[in-house]
């Protein structure tokens, strides 16, 4: 357990550590109009590769927990994990004039992003899943060194001889995520000893990853929807400040995240048990769980007045209030993940779906109602009633399965390792 905690440490580090180099560029280099667009962007992005990678993560991760066939599950992994996105991406490209019909988002700009956090982006993440499944942290860092070494290549070749614009920061980043997927593949597939492959008769993994993959869009609408509907209302100030605020905060995600991970393929073995189960893996992780999610967001509190001194720009002077607001997300998304993870790990994985695509309806109608005439204040207050409904329900949810199952079913674990 305090190995896969180090190594589960050690892949958040490689990834806050380069997140946190780019985001301290970009905020300084770019406008915050520039800020504002790029954000916007990835807000339509990440739902589209969500809902296009059907899930592919997730059913390699668990094929590699409960010991099923490497190659087939990696093969299957690679043929969805990269038509999808492609697919994805050409829908992408032709729907530019009707997301962004103000004309404020260059194609070109938009273009690279959509290539680099569509097939290029999920090639480098979904292959670091296998030995997350296996309980391999320690191939699965291997795997995110490869991504943070492109990455600070990419950033120093911007800084170095870029003239420091958007267009050259979305190439320099779309090619970073294209090698950084080549190499992921490769070092996966040397440590078990998997050739790359296509595979065939793949109807049966689209039915079973499309909740997965439904439920990640629907998490990521949380995340984007504001931010686009911000830049369609032509709010690109106001979308720069609210996409600041919510990068820095979601930084406080990490912590949990890295508790959760070190955990996965307990909880995935005990999920192919029962949900009971899985909940009482779950439960072990509530009570640190929340405490993280807490001191993260009083930490961001005290913290956000040091955020444009740290960038020593006055232009993000007025991010303070939108830290100090968002920082409370961290606490609410532990108990969200905990629960939909529950979930996902017991084969429940519709009813977390349905939970949270409940939440972002309303997220997004509340948007619509009052972003035209508001500020990136009004996205933070429709994104707080929106995460409370969902922590709601998913917590109403799991406790109507742990009812409905038989008494001792959670005790059923121990036999199954």
């Amino acid at each position: 357990m305090a190995n896969r905690a180090v190594w589960s440490a050690a892949i958040e580090v490689l990834q806050i550590f380069s997140s946190t180099l780019v985001f301290l560029v970009l905020a300084k280099v770019l406008l915050r109009s520039e800020y504002g667009v790029m954000t916007g962007i990835m807000g339509a992005v990440l739902p589209a590769l969500s809902l296009s990678n059907v899930g592919t993560h997730i059913l390699l991760m668990r094929r590699a927990a409960r010991s099923e066939n490497l190659t087939d599950a990696w093969r299957k992994a690679l043929t969805l994990g990269l038509a999808g996105p492609t697919l994805a991406t050409l829908l992408m490209l032709s729907i530019h004039p009707l997301l962004y019909p103000k004309g404020n988002v260059p194609w070109s700009v938009y273009a690279l992003f959509v290539l680099a956090g569509l097939p290029f982006f999920w090639l480098s993440e979904m292959v670091a899943f296998l030995p997350i499944g296996l309980g391999d942290l320690r191939t699965a860092a291997a795997v995110r060194a490869a991504t943070f070494g492109c990455r600070i290549v990419a950033l120093g070749w911007f800084l170095t001889f870029s003239a420091g614009s958007l267009i050259e920061w979305a190439a320099v980043h779309a090619v970073s995520f294209a090698v950084a997927g080549v190499l992921g593949v490769v070092i996966v597939g040397r440590r078990y000893g998997l050739v790359p492959g296509l595979a065939s008769g793949l109807a049966s993994d689209v039915r079973e990853g499309l909740p997965f993959s439904m439920n990640g869009a629907t998490e990521n609408i949380f995340d984007g929807a504001d931010k686009v509907l911000l830049l369609r209302y032509d709010l690109t100030d106001d979308a720069g400040i609210y996409g600041l605020g919510a990068r820095i905060t979601q930084f406080g995600y990490a912590p949990i995240r890295i508790l959760l991970r070190s955990r996965d393929s307990e909880l995935y073995r005990a999920g192919g048990v029962s949900l009971s189960a899985a909940f009482g893996v779950t439960r072990k992780m509530l009570v640190p769980g929340m405490a993280l999610g807490v001191g993260a967001a009083v930490a961001f509190w005290i913290c956000a007045p040091l955020v444009p001194i740290l960038l020593n720009d006055p232009k993000w002077d007025d991010a303070v209030p939108a830290i100090r607001l968002l920082a409370f997300l961290p606490a609410i998304r532990s108990v969200q993940y905990l629960m939909g993870n529950t979930l996902s790990a017991s084969d429940h994985q519709q009813w977390r779906f349905a939970s949270t695509a409940l939440a972002a309806v309303l997220n997004i109608v509340l948007n619509v109602i009052y972003l035209p005439t508001g500020t990136w204040r009004t996205a933070v207050a429709t994104t707080f009633v929106s995460e409370v409904i969902l922590v709601v329900t998913l917590c109403a949810v799991v406790w109507y399965w742990l009812r409905r199952e038989p008494e001792g079913s959670s005790n059923d674990v121990d036999a199954s390792q």
